[in-house]
């Protein structure tokens, strides 16, 4: 089996260093500290209060899905989004195109590499997430179904950070895009809904529906996807729903089709993008292949 050799040599060199293990164990702290403080919060109430709810390990499960799903968002730019133009700022990449590594090895690469270390990332949270097991609730094809959705937020991501990396000169522009491209997409999509929302209402009558079709916009958004695959575990009413009521009258009745359907956009984009990736990489020809240069035709030329 043929391993992209940039690939290869990302991964030795990541395995190599200590950032690695600095982030697999700051990343695992953080949601660690998180269920432990959730469910010190349960007991403090249980104390006090003399009962027991079902629900609060349900929402220790929802907190520490959540806390996980926003780091990844964090994350994954600041790790995919200097890839590609640091090799530009070490003026590396075009000795790299000089060889038998395309740009398509290069984009995908580069890729595979930041994308093993979030894979890692995830795997390595599985066992906190598993602490909802000792109450039930939620069986291990709820938390593979999660983590799926945790892998294909990843991709999406990731690939938005590869793409500003190669559309980029310097590293430093090429991480602030990548982070407001996520935000574009995450609030963005969010806030032309609501102002939507907000103007159809003001301008139809009561009870037309509002503007729906603008709630499509939203199947590109991983935060609604990742709300969708929450509401088919454990109904309405957790995660983000509960800040954004909204968002369960979109989601209201196709929950398993609605993030089924955000995955495919999802992963549509992150192919135009890396598509776009590889175009910016690849060196530009003014010759186009399977054109001959004609010579020039002048006075001295022989007929």
């Amino acid at each position: 089996m043929k391993i992209n050799p940039i690939y290869r040599q990302e991964s030795r060199g990541s395995a190599r260093s200590f950032r690695l293990p600095l982030i697999v164990l700051g990343f695992n702290c953080v949601l660690a500290v998180a269920a432990l403080l959730n469910m010190y919060s349960v007991i403090a109430q249980v104390r006090l209060t003399a009962e027991l709810q079902y629900s609060s390990f349900l929402e220790m499960y929802v907190f520490v899905a959540s806390v996980e799903f926003v780091l990844l968002l964090l994350l994954i730019p600041a790790i995919t989004a200097g890839s590609i133009s640091g090799e530009r700022e070490r003026q590396t990449l075009d000795l790299m195109l000089t060889t038998r590594v395309g740009a398509a090895d290069i984009v995908f690469g580069k890729l595979l590499s930041g994308l093993s270390t979030v894979f890692l990332l995830i795997v390595s949270s599985f066992p906190i997430l598993g602490l909802v097991f000792i109450y039930g609730g939620v069986t291990v094809a709820d938390i593979l179904l999660l983590l799926l959705c945790y892998v294909v937020t990843a991709l999406f991501v990731g690939s938005m950070g590869i793409f500003c990396s190669a559309v980029s000169a310097r590293s430093t522009v090429a991480t602030v895009s990548a982070y407001c491209l996520t935000a574009a997409v995450c609030a963005g999509s969010v806030a032309v809904f609501v102002l939507s929302d907000s103007f159809t209402e003001m301008t139809s009558a009561p009870g037309s529906g509002g503007a729906s079709w603008v709630g499509l916009l939203l199947l590109c958004n991983p935060a609604a996807t990742f709300q969708a695959v929450l509401d088919g575990q454990l109904g309405p009413g957790y995660g983000l729903a509960a800040a954004f009521p909204w968002l369960e009258t979109v989601l209201a009745g196709h929950g398993r089709l609605w993030w089924i359907s955000g995955i495919v956009v999802q992963l549509l984009l992150s192919a135009a993008m890396l598509a776009g990736a590889v175009r910016s990489v690849a060196p530009r020809s003014s010759k186009k292949r399977g054109q001959r240069r004609l010579p020039p035709q002048g006075r001295n030329n022989f007929r």
